[in-house]
């Protein structure tokens, strides 16, 4: 698996896409971020998951319309194979319905073309920072960071339970550390404050629930764990560079 970039610190993106134009334009989105292997086909990309490296990939972006397999059958198979392995689907279509059978499949995201580079670089950014973090990947796909046993059982009660009324206590209590030691922890092996995680988490489900123009701002809102609309507006604004109903309009207009 041949690898761009230098910097041996940053993930490993996968993209899978038969349009080379559109592979050229996402890698140089993600020069600062990741280093980048490509696949033009889905049959390539199961051979590059499948290859012994010192250190596998970390992200799968994955185009819906693909040569030589379907984007689902490869999903599925990179879910049941290499479950640690995020994998975010790519579409230039509109149907809120692709969206939902990819998020069944195990999809972590899906991203609508044509793609906006913020919104990029922050999917990939969020989900391989979060996969880093809890370690899932066996040995045998290469070192990674150690991580507290105690923070890998507080993502994945946040995962699980994002969209409710989650407190800090909630959490440091599942985490089974006093809520001190596990704010200074968190932090410093997550690489942001837990709240700053928590918005993550709610403000990708949020971009999800937006593509869907039956379901209103403030459905979306207290849908994913807010219970004020003008906080949910401002933190969607901050991470986004948009608020929700210009994030919903862009949708539309793409």
């Amino acid at each position: 698996m041949e690898v761009t970039g230098v910097d041996r610190s940053l993930p490993i993106v996968l993209i899978v896409d038969g349009d080379l134009l559109v592979r050229l334009s996402l890698k140089a989105t993600l020069k600062a971020t990741a280093r980048v292997v490509e696949a033009d086909d889905g049959e390539r990309a199961l051979q590059i998951l499948d290859e012994p490296v010192r250190r596998g990939v970390d992200l799968v972006l994955l185009d819906h319309l693909l040569p030589r397999r379907s984007w689902l059958e490869i999903l599925r198979a990179a879910k049941r194979r290499w479950p640690w392995i995020p994998v975010v689907i790519l579409t230039g279509l509109g149907s809120e319905d692709l969206a939902v059978q990819a998020l069944r499949a195990g999809a972590s995201d899906y991203l609508r073309k044509p793609i906006q580079p913020d919104a990029l670089v922050r999917t990939v950014t969020t989900l391989t920072r979060a996969g880093t973090a809890e370690g899932a990947a066996p040995a045998a796909a290469g070192p990674s960071r150690a991580t507290h046993p105690n923070v890998r059982r507080a993502l994945a009660y946040m995962r699980e339970h994002f969209a409710e009324a989650l407190t800090l206590a909630d959490v440091a209590r599942e985490a089974r550390l006093s809520r001190f030691h596990f704010c200074r922890l968190f932090h410093r092996q997550i690489g942001v404050p837990f709240h700053e995680h928590l918005h993550e988490l709610r403000v990708g489900r949020a971009k999800t629930l937006l593509a869907d123009p039956h379901v209103s701002v403030t459905e979306v809102a207290y849908a994913v764990g807010f219970n004020d609309l003008s906080h949910f507006d401002r933190t969607f604004r901050r991470m986004v560079g948009r608020s929700p109903t210009g994030y919903r309009a862009s949708l539309r207009c793409a």
